[in-house]
């Protein structure tokens, strides 16, 4: 063999250990890793519903979201880089939510997920965005499998519907006295983490659930539900609903006379509730993590930021929107933490750096670390929430 031949297969030699070294570092932290980021933006991108039974939610979501990137772009962006936010809708159907995640992730190859809505969408996309190498970030669900089981990349803001309704029925149990409870929850991973909840923290405390049932998603009668919680003799309902089906089931137990307590969890939380309803889910209570912000009863700071919401958007802003411009600050407390040199791996270490970390709209605090990714404190950052009238109120924070 001549000299100049073995100088050649020596290099084509080099050159494939060089790629298969590559290709087994860049499999190693997925395919999609380094993806969305440029030397002047940062491509985010969002699955929501923004049409369909829960657009309720996920407009002022979205809403929220840009108001925050908005602020943070005028400002000089993240190290320089300004945040393109990409937003699709899924309606709330499982089916869209992976179209909508395929496009996100394969096509628009954004960066990170962040405040992605729904607990069964989140279901579907987020295994295909970790697996990619790509964060899942405060999604818009309380689901315990939004932060559990550990994963790298992947981050929850808010105290999770297993945790919160514990807190609910225990208080209900050794405040007021309640013995019988039953539970109607919607009848997919949403609605099971809220009963999950009520069986433990029931067997916890010595009783047994005297009704358990479940609605299909878009259900809108009730009334089979309410009158077999009421043949069970219930004195507390624990509500594993969202907007609509919480007003549907108030309503339903108005409707035939039956005036027991009722706590829904935090999706059910919102404005909408206690308006649309017309008075008839007065008295309802609810799990909260922010107070609901109302223009005649909020600190000076979050009027001027309710004021700024509405010039944008010509509607005052919601616990939604609030929900939605927090995620999106937690992104940038990460992503800025994390430094100029932005990578998955960065950003996660950024927002485990996250400590104590106070929003205008309080009360709790966000605290994050290599080994725990839920933000808010399942022990300090429930608030119990009841219906006066067409108005939230809050009555106490409660623990877990």
């Amino acid at each position: 063999m001549s000299r100049k031949r073995m100088i050649v297969l020596a290099l084509v030699a080099a050159v494939v250990v060089v790629v298969a070294v590559v290709a087994y570092n860049r499999s190693a932290v997925g395919p999609a890793a380094g993806q969305g980021v440029t030397d002047d933006e940062i491509l985010i991108g969002s699955h929501q519903a923004l049409s369909g039974p829960v657009a309720i939610w996920g407009v002022p979501i979205t809403n929220g979201m840009r108001m925050r990137a908005d602020e943070i772009n005028e400002a000089g962006g993240i190290h320089g880089r300004k945040i393109n936010l990409i937003v699709e809708d899924h309606a709330y159907l499982q089916s869209r939510a992976a179209q909508a995640g395929d496009k996100l992730l394969q096509r628009d190859k954004v960066f990170a997920l962040v405040g992605a809505l729904g607990t069964p969408q989140n279901m579907v996309v987020m295994p295909r965005a970790l697996k990619m190498g790509v964060p899942n970030l405060f999604p818009a669900s309380a689901a315990v499998e939004m932060y559990e089981p550990f994963h790298k990349l992947k981050f929850a803001a808010v105290v999770p519907y297993y945790y919160s309704v514990r807190a609910a029925v225990s208080y209900f149990v050794k405040q007021e006295g309640k013995t019988k409870i039953a539970v109607m929850y919607q009848d997919d991973d949403f609605g099971l983490n809220t009963l999950r909840g009520v069986q433990d923290e029931a067997k916890e405390l010595g009783l047994e659930l005297v009704a358990e049932t479940s609605y299909k998603r878009g259900a809108k009668d009730f009334s089979s539900q309410i009158a077999l919680m009421k043949s069970a003799g219930a004195d507390l309902v624990v509500l594993g609903t969202i907007i609509a089906e919480t007003i549907g089931a108030k309503v339903e137990a108005r409707k035939i006379g039956w005036d027991v307590d009722m706590v829904v969890n935090v999706a059910g939380y919102a404005p909408e509730v206690a308006e649309l309803a017309r008075g008839a889910s007065d008295g309802l209570y609810a799990i909260g993590y922010f107070p609901i912000p109302y223009r005649d009863s909020v600190s000076p700071e979050v009027g001027e930021w309710m004021d700024a919401y509405q010039s944008r958007f010509g509607d005052m802003p919601s616990i939604q929107a609030v929900i939605g411009y927090v995620f999106m600050d937690l992104f940038y407390q990460g992503a800025n933490n994390a430094g100029p040199n932005l990578t998955a791996e960065s950003v996660a270490e950024g927002i485990e750096a996250i400590r104590d970390y106070k929003t205008i709209f309080g009360p709790g605090k966000f605290n994050f670390s290599a080994t725990d990714h839920l933000g808010a404190s399942i022990h300090e950052d429930i608030l119990l929430c009841q219906v006066k009238g067409t108005r939230w109120e809050t009555l106490r924070t409660i623990s877990y």
